[in-house]
């Protein structure tokens, strides 16, 4: 009886999930639409012509991508300034209640369920002041590819179940744009530390009644300071708490280089978050960033065998930021009663994610690594004896 309300409560679960995801992939149909001059239908972006497609009748409307150089702003006045927002006709949000999650939509659109988490304790966001994205990268890779790239990934988890392999089905696969901040700065440091060099002594002693000599290994440490300049361009920072950072380290880097100016057609068909990290709490990431780096340069242009005692103290200097949207395909897929998430990179197809691990092939593996250990280890003493 216990297995049977088991395997009924599970059913129960994955209905509710299709359920949910049904209805969030009608919102999506609605989300950012453009409406086809042919014949009324929808346009959606399209990543593999760069350009507007309808769904209907497949006409296709190009893009005019501005040339523009990328502006970067300044730092100090955007915290000092009253700060501009997404264009209200255009767009609106919702906050979802239960994971706090911000996602834009075509104005007239109505939402019912939460994209991250499917709940359906969302309401309108009222407007505020936030600062608008500036420049975003188009998604490149479309959801067919995407769905092939996460089939490819996990079909070379080793560790996950075989038959997940064979009958993945994912549960929904949403292209959405994640903010992102960029910083640059003019970094001044100075630094003092110890610098330490290895040298060698001769030395001897007596082993079994024979004297022996050997190389004694010692540190002569000298005291330095000096200082470093350094430029800083795209210090990178994720703009949103509601996703995975480690996951998306994974799935970096992207190439910046194809960011182009925001414009609303490029989210026609998918989601765009609202920055949940402020410009100046981003900012503190990015000093730990920049931090780190300059620990690692400075460490290595003192150069020497050993560095202790190293302090820096930096002055970061004209500060600047950009926002941008990165693309990224958010999904999730059910395996027995669990959920596991994975992303796919919008712009290189990288995948990664979460998967199950068979205990039969974790055990597997174990054996067969002892047995390999036990197979060596007797050879061993064979020839020792």
């Amino acid at each position: 009886m216990k297995d049977i309300n088991e395997r009924e409560l599970t059913d129960s679960m994955a209905d509710d999930a299709d359920e949910v995801v049904e209805i969030i992939e009608e919102q999506f149909d609605d989300a950012l639409m453009v409406p086809c001059a042919s014949c009324g239908g929808k346009m959606q972006y399209n990543p593999e012509g760069s350009n507007l497609k309808c769904s209907h009748c497949g006409s296709t409307r190009d893009i005019m991508a501005e040339q523009v150089q990328i502006v970067e702003l300044c730092f100090e006045s955007a915290l000092k300034e009253d700060l501009s927002t997404w264009d209200e006709a255009e767009v609106q949000s919702f906050s979802c209640k239960n994971c706090g999650a911000e996602v834009i939509f075509e104005a007239h659109a109505q939402a019912k369920f939460c994209n991250y988490c499917g709940s359906s304790y969302i309401s309108l966001h009222e407007t505020q002041k936030t600062i608008p994205p500036h420049y975003l990268i188009p998604f490149k890779v479309d959801q067919q590819e995407a769905e092939v790239k996460f089939k490819q990934w996990i079909a070379k988890r080793w560790f996950a179940p075989s038959d997940l392999k064979k009958e993945y089905n994912n549960h929904q696969l949403l292209g959405t744009y994640v903010p992102y901040w960029t910083y640059d700065t003019h970094t001044y440091s100075y630094y003092t530390a110890d610098r330490g060099d290895y040298y060698y002594v001769t030395r001897t002693r007596v082993v079994d009644g024979k004297t022996q000599t050997y190389q004694e290994r010692r540190t002569r440490w000298t005291h330095v300071r000096g200082d470093y300049p350094r430029f800083f361009d795209d210090v990178l920072v994720r703009a949103s708490n509601k996703v995975d950072d480690l996951m998306l380290k994974k799935i970096e880097p992207f190439n910046l280089s194809a960011l182009v100016a925001y414009k609303p057609e490029y989210l026609s068909g998918f989601f765009a978050e609202r920055y949940s990290i402020s410009l100046e709490e981003g900012w503190t990431s990015g000093i730990r960033m920049v931090d780190d780096t300059l620990k690692s340069e400075v460490t290595r242009k003192i150069g020497g065998d050993q560095v202790r005692f190293l302090n820096i103290d930096t002055a970061y200097n004209a500060i600047t930021y950009k926002h941008i949207l990165l693309p990224i395909w958010l999904s999730s897929y059910q395996y027995k009663t669990k959920v596991y998430h994975f992303m796919v990179n919008g712009q290189t197809s990288l995948v990664h994610g979460d998967f199950p691990k068979s205990p039969w092939k974790i055990a597997g593996a174990i054996l067969l690594t002892l047995t390999i250990i036990l197979i060596i280890a007797y050879f061993v003493t064979q020839n020792g004896a």
